[in-house]
């Protein structure tokens, strides 16, 4: 006699939802200073998408709803031990390989509908650096169309002021969060994927580069894991923060981040945008027919995540990492861009990329940059596979 199917959605999951909605409502209500609005899902199943501005977006939605959904997540929260195991149990959200398209986990979310249960997910996949909703996968749109669920719009306004993604630690200022829009199956049904792409593109968006504010005495701290090159004099991983400065250590110019999240008057660019603007237009000038000096170089640590056992094994403590147009270099190893498929930005300052069926992990310091890695891999993408300019993120 065969034994009874297993499901994903467990009775449990429905406990641990509420006991989570109470402690985080707890804690972002005088973190944040979060105040959202509630969904009635009238019992009907939804795929609900956010933008991501903040590291608790996903349970800034769940405040808003009554009934857990089921929330893409990224591999790498599969492998905290203990903590993993916790979470599996309470929530069993859904592994995803980030900045891949993952077959195994739309298969997982197809299982969840079928079983009556709701998705959820950020279709940017990444926080954004600059206060606006960064680049989206086209394949969400194929996503969309293959669950055929009503799709609800969570945004969450005031993020970036509040927490930026280079930020550790909440400042000044006030987050909001509520499903703006349901789009229905028979709204999309009959647009293109590209037709519904842009849909979702279009309701997604949110750009606080502009409005942010925060009253901060920390506005500029960290701020150079999110940008790495000078826009005065050129110089790459020579930007420093304190306080409320920010400023460049090769040719000395520096700027205070005002209450408006602008830099001075005096300064090159007068915003993080802006900044990052600038420094694309710098990546993609970069040439990848191999040739010349290391881009940059620094002390990191490199992992790998062993997925069966939901480990990470160091395969060096403290080596050099260099950065080549075409090529990773750290300490005895070497990856070429062409074999490695895939690199993102995991949380505020760990690179993920993968080769050969592996995730590789680095790290470093407090003030350790992983966007250029991502921009640079990406632009060699770019000019050798006739890319259509995304950087990474």
């Amino acid at each position: 006699m065969k034994g009874k199917k297993k499901t994903w959605h467990k009775k449990r999951h429905a406990f641990y939802f509420q006991l989570q909605r109470f402690l985080v409502g707890i804690y972002v209500r005088f973190a944040y200073r979060y105040r959202g609005k509630k969904f009635d899902d009238g019992g009907r199943q939804y795929l609900y998408v956010f933008n991501h501005q903040t590291p608790l977006d996903q349970h800034l939605l769940y405040l808003s709803l009554r009934r857990l959904p089921y929330t893409l997540a990224s591999e790498d929260l599969f492998t905290m031990g203990l903590v993993s195991k916790i979470i599996k149990h309470a929530h069993a959200p859904i592994p995803i390989k980030k900045s891949e398209n993952d077959f195994t986990a739309v298969k997982t979310c197809v299982r969840i509908v079928k079983e009556g249960c709701s998705i959820a997910l950020s279709p940017e996949g990444n926080r954004t650096f600059t206060g606006e909703t960064v680049h989206i996968k086209p394949s969400v749109a194929k996503l969309i169309k293959l669950l055929r669920l009503p799709v609800a719009v969570f945004i969450v306004r005031g993020g970036y002021g509040v927490i930026p993604r280079y930020a550790d630690k909440p400042r000044r200022g006030r987050v909001t969060g509520s499903v703006e829009r349901v789009i229905e199956y028979e709204e999309y049904k009959n647009l293109s994927d590209e037709e519904l792409y842009n849909l979702i593109k279009d309701a997604l968006h949110v750009d606080e580069s502009e409005t942010s504010r925060t009253t901060s005495p920390r506005r500029a701290e960290f701020m150079e894991r999110a940008v790495y090159v000078c826009p005065s004099c050129g110089a790459v991983g020579t930007i420093h923060s304190e306080g409320n400065r920010i400023g460049c250590s090769h040719c000395g110019i520096s700027a205070e981040v005002g209450e408006d999240m602008h830099f001075g008057p005096s300064f090159p660019v007068r915003t993080v945008k802006e900044w990052t603007d600038r420094q694309n237009e710098w990546v993609n000038a970069l040439e990848v027919d191999g040739s010349g000096k290391a881009i940059f170089a620094e002390r990191v640590r490199l992992r790998v995540l062993l997925r069966k056992e939901g480990k990470k094994q160091v395969l060096a403590e403290d080596a050099e990492a260099r950065i080549f147009a075409d090529r990773l270099e750290v300490g005895d190893y070497t990856f070429a861009y062409p074999e490695v498929t895939a690199m993102t930005v995991c949380g505020r300052k760990r690179l993920d990329f993968y080769l050969g069926g592996k995730t590789y992990q680095l790290t470093a310091g407090n003030t350790f940059c992983a966007l250029k890695y991502v921009n640079i891999y990406y632009n060699y993408k770019n000019k050798k596979e006739n890319g259509d300019g995304f950087l990474g993120i």
